[in-house]
């Protein structure tokens, strides 16, 4: 039986490495190869935000997500950037279940203004919110150690996994 080559990026989302086609894979094999080098995190942020442009990759291709997740694991291991926290893992969810924060708040009755400040970083569930909204998202809460969630985020964990994908 052959195993579905997945991607998953710091927060747990999928992205079908089977579904990047052959332009996506070169772009890839360039993206990876410069990423392996472990560059300086803002010079790499702008370096791949332009050679996807230059190839024509649009920024709703799962490269671009690929890429995105890529960006932060450099600026989190080298201290430019914070890990995620449970703001991002909860977006992942609802982008990945309802597509969007308003298709979410619409169909469960989560407030969108509490959702927005929340995600922005004004502000924080009460218990009871946040259990709804997990309910919703039929997910739960995990506890984890800072140094695990630090080497799920690290640029190897990465690299190992995009292994033999370009």
């Amino acid at each position: 039986m052959l195993r579905k080559k997945v991607f998953v990026t710091m927060t747990g989302r999928a992205v079908d490495l089977g579904a990047v086609n052959k332009e996506e894979r070169e772009a890839l094999a360039a993206v990876v190869e410069r990423y392996r080098a472990q560059p300086e995190w803002t010079r790499f942020a702008s370096w791949w935000m332009k050679e996807l442009a230059k190839r024509g990759i649009e920024d709703r291709s799962a490269l671009y997500r690929i890429c995105d997740d890529l960006e932060a694991r450099l600026g989190i291991a080298q201290g430019k950037a914070s890990p995620p926290d449970y703001r991002h893992y909860l977006l992942a969810l609802i982008e990945e279940r309802y597509g969007s924060r308003y298709k979410f708040c619409m169909e469960t009755g989560v407030d969108q203004g509490q959702l927005s400040r929340i995600m922005a970083g004004k502000g924080d569930f009460s218990m009871e919110s946040l259990s709804k909204v997990l309910r919703a998202l039929r997910a739960s809460l995990v506890v984890q150690k800072e140094e695990e969630v630090r080497e799920l985020a690290s640029p190897e964990e990465a690299s190992r996994a995009l292994e033999g994908s370009a």
